[in-house]
């Protein structure tokens, strides 16, 4: 795979996050392919448990958005930065020992994905990184995060 097709796998991964379809998202993964949310201490593998992954947030935050502001290629390996928005109004969301209620609060925050690709073009992991404090229970936090990036 060449470093556009890579590129253009995130950003149809990016496309599928925002969809409501969890079959269409998990279809992008191997079958054993991993997502993991360390803010929530989450590895679900598996394509039925990415669905389920999938499934959860946005039942928690059925008005989820998000804005891509780069991906950067590397090999089969693609990094999504995106500001994503929403409000934390639906389900619980986390694991009994850990669950987080919903706060009916407003966030925007910024979120990391590594994705690695199989040579298939399929995801074999995909770790995901943010402020479990600001999203989704949208504390704001200590800096100015609605700045953008154009011009740096």
């Amino acid at each position: 795979m060449d470093a556009n097709s890579v590129k253009q796998i995130a950003r149809t991964w990016m496309d599928l996050l925002l969809q409501k379809d969890a079959a269409a998202f998990a279809a992008l993964f191997e079958e054993d392919g991993v997502y993991i949310d360390p803010a929530f201490g989450i590895a679900r593998r598996g394509t039925k448990f990415v669905s389920i992954h999938h499934e959860k947030w946005h039942a928690a935050v059925p008005d989820f958005r998000a804005d891509v502001e780069r991906i950067l290629v590397d090999g089969r390996t693609a990094v999504i930065q995106y500001l994503g928005q929403g409000t934390f109004s639906g389900e619980a969301l986390g694991p009994p020992d850990h669950r987080v209620e919903p706060t009916d609060r407003a966030f925007k925050a910024r979120a990391v994905v590594i994705l690695d690709f199989s040579e298939a073009g399929r995801v074999r992991s995909c770790v995901e990184y943010y402020d479990r404090l600001s999203m989704p229970n949208g504390d704001r936090r200590p800096f100015a995060d609605d700045l953008t990036l154009d011009g740096l």
